[in-house]
């Protein structure tokens, strides 16, 4: 009888999350004149799916949409609005009155509204003192630059304690998924792992979810204090070199190629770096993302990195080692210890070199 009870509980419980429903959109707008409207689906991956398009011929208007999750929806009123709204279990009542709109019916649309104008309200602050900051380089004035760089410090470490706040205090809410991108899970990666625990008994069968949670595990195995992924690639003389053979030496594991001119700038910081270091342990490894083999090889030689070491697949972005390390820019880099544990990320310039001076003094 107890298994007639779980299998009977396990129908009941598959069934609720994958039950798809039909609301109602209804717009209300007042003094329409043939607009044109679109009406689009916002996809996990932030893909883009037209739902309809069509022509408001009267002030309203009403379209069934089938959802089995809650859903991210936008109503854009060609050349003129874009409005975002969460379709969740109930209708969706959207007035438009001029430049006045309300959306009615979602916990989640509220809750996104709410985060959003946040937001905006930060990104308006940002953009004042990027004014300010143009202004003060034009004028040369050095005590204001620091001034306007020290404000910017402190409003981005406020916005984000009000973000997290925000996030965590309001009930769960779909619309933290649709906002996530605001609050890397790289330099943030505590809260995340909290968070996607918090909401996984309400959310964790939606494929908004899904795909944070596995944005997440992605960087998980590179964040700070895990062993970092094992690179095994050709170098310049085709033989193969292992990430793990330098294993108990410090190494700068460094994602560049000869077509990206930062990582070309950054080059002699390294190779000077390299230099100093090397006797005490010190060691680079770095990954080309180049596809031309004689370019890569001009690269090397030009920018005098002949000592360090080279490795590349000449497969571009799909490098297997840029697969694996999620390189989505370069250049990037993870600073390794002897354990093979990253223990930094993207260290240039200076700050390669007061991490360097860190490590090594205190040998």
């Amino acid at each position: 009888m107890k298994y007639y009870i779980l299998f009977l509980f396990f129908l009941l419980s598959c069934s609720t999350v994958s039950e798809t429903n039909n609301y109602s959109l209804n717009i209300e707008y007042k003094n329409s004149n043939n607009e044109e409207i679109t009406i689009e689906k916002v996809n996990s991956d932030y893909s883009i799916e037209l739902i309809k398009s069509d022509i408001l011929n009267n002030d309203n208007y009403k379209i069934d949409l089938l959802v089995n999750e809650p859903t991210l929806y936008r109503l854009n009123i060609v050349g003129k609005n874009s409005i975002d709204f969460v379709l969740e279990k109930n209708d969706i009542n959207i007035k438009i009155n001029g430049n006045d709109i309300s959306v009615d019916g979602s916990v989640g649309t509220d809750n996104l509204t709410l985060i959003k104008k946040y937001i905006n309200n930060y990104q308006d602050e940002r953009y004042e003192l990027n004014r300010s900051f143009i202004q003060a380089s034009r004028d040369n004035n050095k005590v204001e630059i620091l001034k306007i760089r020290n404000q910017s410090e402190q409003l981005e470490k406020k916005f984000i304690k009000k973000f997290k706040e925000l996030i965590w205090n309001m009930d769960n809410s779909i619309a933290t998924f649709f906002v996530a991108d605001y609050l890397k899970i790289d330099d943030h990666f505590n809260f995340w792992d909290s968070l996607l625990l918090k909401y996984e008994d309400d959310f964790g069968y939606t494929s908004y979810y899904k795909a944070l949670n596995e944005k997440f595990n992605r960087i998980k195995v590179l964040s700070i204090g895990q062993v970092a992924p094992e690179i095994i690639l050709n170098d310049p003389e085709e033989n193969q070199l292992a990430l793990s053979s330098f294993r108990g030496k410090y190494i700068l594991l460094d994602f560049w190629a000869a077509w990206c001119k930062p990582c070309r700038v950054e080059n002699p910081n390294i190779v000077k770096m390299y230099n100093k270091y090397k006797k005490y342990g010190f060691e680079v490894y770095q990954v080309s993302l180049d596809r031309d083999k004689s370019t890569w090889i001009n690269a090397i030689n030009m920018d005098g990195l002949q000592e360090l070491n080279h490795v590349s697949d000449l497969k571009f972005w799909k490098s297997d080692a840029a697969v694996t390390y999620n390189i989505k820019s370069i250049p990037a880099s993870f600073f390794i210890d002897p354990d093979g544990k990253i223990i930094a990320k993207n260290l240039r310039g200076p700050r390669l070199e007061k991490k360097l001076s860190e490590i090594f003094n205190q040998i």
